[in-house]
Parts: structure tokens; sequence; C-alpha cells
């Protein structure tokens, strides 16, 4: 007979207790954070159901009770900026949590695809910046996954382990160094960096960027099943779902087939296996987890999985409204800030980006149409061979204009010139644009990237001329022009900016 000691019993059921009614916090609160200042602040997490918990922090204490599921919430009152570590201090039921060096400023989430997770260690000037960056009041959040990076090849069972929607993302906040910048989104850096010298105030940045992640994979299920036009995308098994992009199913099936054959238990639902391009998925394992932790805006650039096909691209101008409001919906902020990158510019060899000139044009009318939105162009800084532009540092910078401009009210110019009207002088068609102070081609260079079109749709290069703020122009195998497009090559050199050097972006008009 096996004798257990009174003692040890006693010992375990304390354990077994203790362990049941530890307070557990959101993932996204760990010690090194930044606080999103001048809004409430919600701080939520899981203890046992029933008890008590208590949050203080910075001198106020809120107390609530947690729900039948185990849940709890507090609703902390508006801070003002602070770059004094302070503690962050949840009790309850004989379990206490103490986050450490809790700073109060400034918080922006950053997701997309790959171009946004692009690290800061292989951007171009990524090594120098490295060098210089260790700034205490910029805190970086980097949210990893096991799969990360995984591309042509089988998930193995770690990585099948990690699909899991509530473990799918791991991370913590960090102050910026050497060392935790090295791997952090290099778009997410620069704009943080820039806007903490900028503000004087602490800055966190949050990024989840997944690469190679469609559109759909970041929205709520619900949002889409409620959409007539953008229900089939939520239809049965994601891997045959014809409605999706092929290239995104393809990546599925080399991922995951060989772990179900293998009989992995890959964590699945009607919409088929888990994975970063499941539609909701990334919704569900990363959004839905940080809702509705306080912060000013997002930051955005994604779109290279859903324009390698025409019907991809019209069933984005659905998708991405869509989203923007329904995360803003979801957070509880109708007017959160949402500005995002437009593709940039790849040849065609070896690459599917036909399509990209009209997304582009398409990312244009968004900034135009969606409220507190703005898009920042970045063909300009297109490789032509590689999806994958090095040159993060000017899309970070002018992400950070469009928010130190809109959101914190700076004087300073944040778009290039932006067509405005389009007119007809004669044989000439005039397109008129705003944020044209200074409007030049750039370096000095022969006018480039204009054409013109009469009623039979045959577009050629156009004479383009300057004329204060606006652009004259014609060609003779045109006389009775009606239309006109900018950039409108995957790989475009077209060169049209203004006084500050930012560029126009790619776009078509008509004047009927």
């Amino acid at each position: 007979m096996i004798k257990v000691s009174f003692s040890f019993l006693v010992a375990l059921l304390c354990c077994t207790a203790i362990s049941y009614a530890d307070v557990r916090l959101a993932p996204v609160f760990t010690e090194h954070m930044v606080l999103q200042r001048d809004k409430p602040l919600p701080i939520w997490g899981e203890a046992k159901p029933k008890a008590l918990i208590s949050v203080a922090f910075a001198g106020q204490t809120k107390t609530t009770r947690v729900d039948a599921q185990g849940h709890w919430k507090v609703v902390l009152p508006q801070q003002v900026a602070s770059s004094i570590g302070r503690e962050l201090v949840v009790s309850g039921d004989g379990s206490a949590k103490t986050l450490s060096d809790v700073l109060v400023g400034e918080v922006w989430v950053c997701a997309g695809q790959s171009n946004m997770e692009f690290p800061l260690k292989n951007e171009v000037t990524g090594p120098q910046a490295l060098t210089d960056a260790n700034n205490p009041l910029l805190r970086l959040n980097l949210w990893h996954y096991r799969s990360q990076y995984v591309y042509n090849a089988p998930f193995t069972p770690g990585q099948v382990e990690g699909l899991v929607t509530e473990r799918f993302y791991e991370g913590g906040w960090a102050p910026a160094t050497p060392e935790s910048a090295r791997e952090f989104s290099a778009i997410g850096y620069f704009f943080g960096r820039r806007l903490q010298q900028k503000l004087g105030v602490p800055v966190g940045i949050i990024s989840l960027a997944a690469g190679g992640s469609p559109t759909e994979a970041w929205i709520r299920r619900e949002a889409l099943a409620n959409n007539v036009e953008l229900a089939p995308i939520v239809a049965g098994n994601w891997l045959e779902n014809a409605d999706l992009d092929d290239w995104c199913r393809l990546r599925g099936h080399q991922n995951l087939d060989k772990p179900l054959a293998d009989k992995l238990a890959v964590p699945s639902d009607d919409l088929g296996p888990n994975h970063a391009f499941k539609p909701s998925f990334l919704w569900q394992a990363g959004i839905a987890r940080l809702i509705p932790f306080a912060m000013r805006g997002v930051l955005w650039y994604q779109g290279e999985s859903n324009s390698l096909e025409l019907r991809r691209v019209l069933q984005h101008e659905k998708l991405f409204p869509l989203l923007v409001s329904d995360w803003r919906r979801q957070w509880g902020q109708s007017d959160f800030p949402f500005y995002f990158a437009q593709l940039s510019g790849i040849e065609t060899t070896g690459y599917k980006s036909q399509f990209w000139p009209q997304f582009r044009d398409s990312q244009r009318r968004f900034g135009d149409t969606i409220h507190s939105a703005a898009s920042v162009v970045t063909s300009d800084l297109g490789a032509r061979n590689n999806v994958h532009p090095t040159n993060k540092h000017d899309v970070g910078e002018r992400l950070a204009s469009v928010a130190l401009a809109k959101t914190y009210g700076q004087p300073i110019e944040w778009s290039g010139p932006s067509p405005r009207s389009l007119t007809l002088k004669g044989k000439q068609l005039v397109v008129s644009f705003n944020h044209a102070v200074g409007m030049r081609p750039k370096n000095g260079e022969a006018m480039r990237g204009f054409q013109i079109a009469g009623a039979d749709g045959q577009f050629f290069d156009a004479l383009a001329r300057i004329e204060g703020t606006s652009v004259m122009l014609e060609n003779v195998a045109v006389p009775h022009p009606l239309q006109v497009r900018y950039g409108w090559q995957p790989f475009t050199d077209a060169n049209l900016e203004n006084a500050s050097g930012l560029p126009t972006s790619t776009f078509q008009l008509s004047l009927r």
C-alpha cells in the first residue's frame, strides 16, 4: 500500500489552489510596456471565477469580480504622458502580479504581411540604425510565431502545435536596443523612432505582421459572413475554396499536407486547418487578443497576396474598407487613424504584378475616401526583381510624417502631389493637384509617367508641362483626350514630386 504523508497532501492542495487562483494578464501586458496617454485604459485577464481583482497604477486603483468564465476587466482613468517607469500591480485571491517599468505615451499597432514584417537587420540602412538603437523611451513589442519565415516546406510538429489561436503569437515589450530592434519591423522601428524624437514622449510599437498573409486572414469571420459579396470566403475548407488566391492555397498545402498525412493534430475547425493564410485566423489569433487595448492608431502594409489576380484586386476593394470599419467597431473607436503603405513596384518577370497599378490606384482612393485614413506612396522605392525592397527607412518616415501632420497636428507636408481634378483645355488635359507646392520632376529630369487616351482607350505617352499646381498633357496622336493615367506600370519610373520630395501616387482619371 502506498502511503502519502498528510503534510504532502496539504502542500499539493495549496499549490493547486494557488495555481488555480493565479491572476493572469492578457499577453499584451508585460514589463517595459507603454500605456496610451489621454485615453481610458482597459486592463484585463483571467483568474479564478468570483475572485476579487484589484489593479493599481500611478495612484489609481480599480477593483472588479471575475466572471463565471474566469474573465475580468477594469478600466483605469486616462493618464498624461510619463517617461518615469512605474509599477502596474494586479492582485486578487492571494495572488499578485507586478509589471515594472511601465511608461505612458503613444502606442501604435503594425500589421500586414512580409514588407511590414521585414526586420531592421535586413534593411539597407539597418546596420547603421542598430548601432544607435538604444532609446529607453522607444518600446518595441514583437509578436513572433513559430511558423515565421517557413515558406514552401511542411510545418514541423512544433510549428503545428503553434497553430492554436491562443498561442500562435508570442512576445513581450522591451526598450529599444540593438538586440530588441534587430528582428523588429523596420518600418515600425523607423516610424516609432521619428515619433519619439518629434513628440518627446514615450512611444510603443506593437508588430504582429505575418509574411504572405492575405487581407481576409485579418478580418473577423462574422464580418465576412454578413457581407453578401464576401461570404463565400468563409464557406468551407479554405484549402479548397476557389474564392481565395491560388498561391495562398498552394502555400497552405505545402505547409499542411504532410502534417495532415502524418496524422498530426493540426488545430482545425469547419473552415479547415489553422494557418496564417486562413480566412479570419490572424484576426482571431492576433487582433482579437489585442482588443480593447488602448492605442492611438494602426499602420498597415499589405496587398501583395491580394493582387495576383484581377478578381482578387476587385475583391480587395470590398475587403479593405470592411477590415478598417470592423476593426474600429470592435475596438470601440470609430475613427482611430489607419495609415497604410501602397504596394511598391516590381517587374512582371518572375512575379505576377501586372495588376499592381490598379491595386495602387485603389489604395490611393481608399486614402482619400476612408475617414481618418491615409496612404503613402512606395512605388518609387521598389526593387525591379524583388518583392521585398530593402528601403524601409523612407516608408517608416513617410508614415511618421502622416501621423505627425494628421494625428498630432504638426505643420509638415505628408503627401506627394495628389490629383484633385481633370479638365479639358482645347486639346490638352489638365490635371490639378493638391499637395503641389514646388511640384517638379525628381532631380530635374524630364517628366515621366503620364499617358493619355481618347474614346478608344489606347494610351500614349504624354508631353507633360507643369503650370503652377497643374500639369498640362497632350499628344498629337490623341486629338480628343478623355483619360489620363500616371505611373501605370508594375515597376514604374514616374517621377513627379513636390518640394518636400514626396512622390505622386499611381492614378487613373477620366472625363466621363
